[in-house]
């Protein structure tokens, strides 16, 4: 845990060490959250999106999954359909 000085501004400078982990790069965004009696730092992504992209680990496609179920479906329909 590392202890802060606060400048006169309420500027804090946070270690490199920790920036590194975090992954805060010169310009970046980061985030407080304010909860009872503690601040909370968060490094906000440079994109968002693409931070959320992929983080359900799913195996599956969906593409796939509703291409197997029109196959499906064309067939019952071939099978049932008047000649």
């Amino acid at each position: 845990m590392a202890v802060l000085q606060m400048s006169k501004k309420g500027q804090i400078l946070i270690p490199k060490k920790i920036r590194e982990k975090a992954g805060l790069k010169p310009g970046g965004a980061v985030q407080i959250v304010e909860s009872d009696h503690e601040l909370v730092i968060r490094a906000v992504p440079a994109d968002p999106i693409a931070a959320a992209t992929g983080f359900l680990d799913i195996k599956a496609s969906l593409t796939h999954e509703l291409l197997q179920e029109h196959r499906k479906e064309s067939r019952r329909d071939r099978k049932t359909r008047p000649r």
